[in-house]
């Protein structure tokens, strides 16, 4: 029985993916700083994965880094590989190291989002040789990233409902 109510948790898992990832595609829903948009699609991979573990973390950091590849660019590349990474270290880390409640939640999804944000920075527009480099920075990235920061803990507390209900029913 307890199998099943996993793969409700999974499939609403993915329902909200799919939803916010449609949210995300809405001209003027989420309203903007500086022309930039939170990617709330990464706090949410970093919160299943901190929820659920590696392998789970690993496999909805894939779909999540597919959806961002194809809501932004269209094709599919770097944040697929990059979200997959993250998912899985989000998840490893969070089964040894860490007890996880809303201020080590932030704290990953910071430290984890900045991370992104930065790897984003130097693959896709450092290493291209793009001029204005200290203002792309700081204009765009930095605001992006605390943007995103901002909006996780409605995302941790929309996950925890979601993880923790389905899970009572399994045990």
């Amino acid at each position: 029985m307890s199998s099943i109510y996993k793969w409700i948790r999974f499939f609403a898992y993915m329902l909200e993916i799919l939803s916010f990832s449609i949210v995300e595609q809405i001209p003027n829903l989420i309203p903007s700083v500086n022309n930039v948009k939170p990617i709330i699609l990464l706090p949410i991979a970093i919160m299943i994965a901190l929820f659920e573990g590696q392998k789970v973390g690993l496999v909805f950091g894939f779909i999540v880094g597919l959806f961002i590849d194809i809501g932004a660019t269209g094709t599919i590349g770097f944040n697929a590989a990059a979200m997959t990474c993250l998912g899985f270290l989000v998840g490893n880390t969070a089964q040894k190291i860490i007890k996880f409640n809303l201020i080590t939640s932030i704290a990953f999804v910071i430290a984890f989002t900045t991370a992104f944000y930065i790897l984003h920075f130097v693959f896709k527009f450092l290493l291209q040789g793009y001029s204005d480099v200290v203002y792309t920075f700081l204009n765009h990235y930095i605001i992006g990233m605390l943007y995103t920061v901002a909006i996780s803990p409605f995302v941790y507390f929309f996950n925890k409902a979601l993880a923790v209900n389905i899970k009572d029913r399994e045990q």
